[in-house]
C-alpha cells in the first residue's frame, strides 16, 4: 500500500463559485474550473493563486496559475498578467475564504481506533501498546514508538527513528535514523489568520513538515505544517529544546539550533548554520550558510554567507563587540 500524505482539495469549483465565496470581481470565462490553491512558484493550469504583498510582484512573470486574487488598488499595474485577475479590497482574506472552500475543517479527523485499517506498519517497528497510530500511517523498519505518542493521520516514519514518550505528529514525512524527544509537537497548523471587519478568519493550512535524515529534534519543541507550501527541516539538523520553528520554514542541512530560539514563518535559514539559545529570527528572511548568530540575538534582516551576528537588532560580530566594550566605558566613567 502506498501511503499518500498530501491533502487532497475539495472541488473543482468554477471561477464564478470561487469569486462569490471570496467577495471577488473579475473579467474572464465564469465557467472555468479551478482545482486547487497554490503559491505563486508553484501554482499551475487550473489552479487559483493569490498576492497581496508587492515584495513578491516579479513572481507574477513566471506564474502559471488560471487565476490570481490581488488587492483592487494595485490591479491596474498588472494588466499584462496572463491569468484572470479576481480583484478584492482584502486580498489576504479573500485567499482564506478560498482555502476554506477547497480545504473544509473535518470534524472526523480523529480516529479512536488505535490502530488504522489502511496503516502500513514494516513488521520489526516496535510500538508501544500505549501509543496510537491514527489512519494513513506508514511506519517503516527499526522504527521504536514510545508509550503516550501520537502518530498520525498522514504521517510516514523513516527507518530506524526513535519517537519518545508524548510526541504529537501528525502531517509528516520524516526520514531515517531521527529522534525526536518527549513533548514535542510536529505538524501542527501554522499561526495563519486573516483580518476582517475587526475579527480574523482562520487560514487553512494546507502544506506538511518534511524532516531528513539523521535530525533530531529536543524535547517541547513545535514545528508547524507549511501553508501552501511546506515546513523543511533538511538532513542532519540538531535542534535543542523549547524550539519553535513557524509555518513554511526551510533550516539547511546540518545546521544546529540552541534551545528557547523562535523562527518565524517562511524564512530560509542555509547549511551549517549555528544559532545561539533565545535566537528570534523575524520572518520572510534568508539566513545564508555557514553563518553564526550569538545567543539572544533579534534577527531582522538577511543574513549573507559567513557571517557571524549577535545583538538586537542583530549586527555584524566585531561591531556588537565594539558597541558593548563602548558602552562599559562610558557606564564605568560616569559611575
Amino acid at each position: 500500500m502506498i501511503i499518500n500524505i498530501i491533502p487532497k482539495p475539495k472541488g473543482p469549483f468554477s471561477l464564478k463559485e470561487i469569486s462569490e465565496e471570496t467577495n471577488c470581481s473579475y473579467i474572464g470565462n465564469k465557467n472555468i474550473s479551478i482545482y486547487n490553491v497554490s503559491s505563486l512558484n508553484l501554482a499551475k493550469k487550473g489552479e487559483l493563486s493569490f498576492l497581496d504583498n508587492l515584495k513578491y510582484l516579479n513572481s507574477l512573470d513566471n506564474c502559471n496559475a488560471s487565476a490570481i486574487i490581488v488587492p483592487s488598488k494595485i490591479s491596474d499595474r498588472l494588466n499584462n498578467t496572463k491569468a484572470i485577475l479576481l480583484k478584492s479590497d482584502n486580498a489576504y482574506a479573500s485567499y482564506a475564504k478560498a482555502l476554506q472552500k477547497f480545504y473544509p475543517y473535518k470534524s472526523n479527523n480523529y480516529h479512536s481506533n488505535r490502530m488504522e485499517s489502511n496503516n502500513v506498519i514494516d513488521k520489526d517497528a516496535l510500538i508501544s501498546n500505549k501509543a496510537i497510530v491514527e489512519n494513513n500511517v506508514h511506519i517503516k523498519s527499526g522504527t521504536v514508538v514510545k508509550s503516550f505518542s501520537i502518530i498520525g493521520p498522514n504521517v510516514i516514519l523513516g527507518k530506524n527513528c526513535l519517537i519518545s514518550n508524548n510526541v504529537n505528529i501528525s502531517n509528516a514525512i520524516i526520514g531515517n535514523n531521527t529522534i525526536v524527544h518527549a513533548g514535542t509537537i510536529i505538524g501542527g497548523d501554522g499561526f495563519g489568520f486573516a483580518p476582517l471587519d475587526g475579527e480574523f478568519i482562520k487560514i487553512p493550512q494546507i502544506g506538511i513538515v518534511k524532516i531528513g535524515d539523521n535530525v533530531e529534534i529536543g524535547s517541547n519543541c513545535t514545528i508547524d505544517k507549511g501553508s501552501l507550501n511546506h515546513t523543511e527541516i533538511k538532513n542532519g539538523v540538531k535542534i535543542d529544546n523549547l524550539v519553535h520553528i513557524a509555518h513554511n520554514v526551510v533550516i539547511g542541512k546540518n545546521t544546529v539550533i540552541a534551545g528557547q530560539t523562535g523562527i518565524a514563518g517562511s524564512t530560509y535559514v542555509g547549511n551549517n548554520v549555528m544559532i545561539g539559545g533565545q535566537t528570534g529570527i523575524a520572518g520572510h528572511l534568508k539566513i545564508g550558510n555557514n553563518v553564526k548568530i550569538g545567543a539572544q540575538a533579534g534577527v531582522t534582516k538577511n543574513v549573507k554567507d559567513n557571517s557571524s551576528i549577535s545583538g538586537t537588532p542583530a549586527i555584524k560580530l566585531s561591531s556588537y563587540l565594539k558597541k558593548t566594550v563602548l558602552l562599559n566605558k562610558m557606564v564605568e566613567k560616569n559611575d
